[in-house]
């Protein structure tokens, strides 16, 4: 990575921590970005998705932070959808399809489980 990108990098990482303080974006959101950022600049895909799983345990779960558990549940009911529109999809088997129904089961008492912690 040259020291221009890294420059350009960081700078525009400042100015959005600059605007989610200013908007007053929960903390939480604040780190994932950065991390996402980060993640991103070294070139580890993998870095964003380690801290979030890292926050959902121990905000989220550990300390019950609402905003933490709310990211996750979205993250939940992305993951849903798309299982729904594959289910819908003529392409696959039938073992196939029963597979993803037991996958959309799962994520839909995932759902549950975040929501009752949540509350």
């Amino acid at each position: 990575m040259d020291k221009n990108y890294s420059f350009g990098a960081a700078e525009n990482l400042k100015i959005k921590i600059n605007d989610m303080v200013n908007a007053g974006t929960p903390p939480i959101e604040i780190v994932l970005e950065v991390a996402k950022v980060l993640g991103e600049a070294s070139g580890e895909s993998s870095y964003y998705r380690e801290i979030f799983n890292r926050a959902v345990a121990i905000y989220g779960l550990a300390l019950n932070e609402k905003r933490t558990l709310e990211l996750e549940i979205s993250q939940v009911k992305e993951r849903l959808e798309k299982i729904d529109a594959a289910l819908k999809n003529p392409d696959f088997t039938e073992e196939e399809h029963k597979r993803m129904g037991y996958a959309a089961e799962r994520h839909k008492k995932e759902i549950e489980r975040l929501e009752t912690l949540k509350n």
